[in-house]
């Protein structure tokens, strides 16, 4: 965290909130072990991730991590083998169980307030198999139930006028949220990450604008609940 804390120059007063944070939120020293492909930004997100108030993302690719069931999950960090033959089964399980550790951001006494908007490609898109996807759709759900979640999907019916990757921004203080968004580009292997106002007041924009185009969260879950039963078929 120090490292991140140097690198993106954060304020002093910010500086002291964050490293008491991170020492409050037992992050799992593990994490620092990956191998390639995992990237520093994205073992910096995971830190970041870890204490921030508020989570907010845009998918387009696949399920968010902190949302994905074990199944889904690890089809997914199994597929890296196809890109790094030397990722071993016992590497393969340690990913999927930092993955699901993330999760306790849902969850008291950890929880913090996510806001994760999909498009429906996501939900469109098979990782693994029938049974996987309609456990995930079924999670969804579920999650989306929780008073700290809201979830929403973007048809693919709409037309977008903005399209953009997929991105998350992290608030370290709700009460100042501007000062201290921080944001998280995955382009798979070569991440990116920022912590600037220019950048931050760009795609807090963007979110804006993708929130605008994505169906309410009730309208949301009954899309979702129809690829659950399309996937029970």
């Amino acid at each position: 965290m120090g490292l991140l804390l140097d690198l993106y120059d954060v304020l002093p007063h910010q500086r002291e909130r964050l490293l008491a944070l991170a020492a409050q939120s037992h992050t799992p020293p593990s994490w620092r072990s990956y191998p390639p492909p995992v990237s520093e930004d994205f073992l910096s997100f995971m830190d970041v991730e870890a204490v921030a108030e508020s989570i907010r993302q845009w998918e387009i690719g696949v399920v968010p991590g902190i949302v994905q069931t074990e199944s889904y999950a690890r089809h997914l960090v199994q597929s890296w083998r196809w890109v790094d033959a030397n990722l071993t089964p016992r590497e393969v399980e340690e990913r999927v169980a930092i993955r699901m550790n993330r999760q306790s951001r849902l969850l008291p006494p950890r929880s913090a307030q996510i806001w994760l908007v999909l498009d429906e490609s996501v939900l469109m898109r098979t990782v693994g198999n029938e049974v996987i996807m309609r456990e995930q759709m079924v999670k969804l759900l579920d999650v989306s139930a929780l008073p700290n979640v809201r979830l929403q999907v973007v048809p693919l019916a709409h037309g977008r006028g903005v399209t953009e990757e997929s991105f998350t921004l992290l608030n370290l203080d709700k009460d100042n949220p501007m000062g201290q968004c921080l944001v998280y580009i995955d382009h798979n292997i070569t991440n990116q990450f920022f912590l600037d106002e220019q950048r931050s007041i760009f795609f807090e924009k963007m979110f804006a604008i993708l929130v605008g185009y994505a169906l309410s969260e009730k309208a949301s879950c009954e899309l979702i609940a129809r690829y659950a039963r399309l996937g029970a078929s």
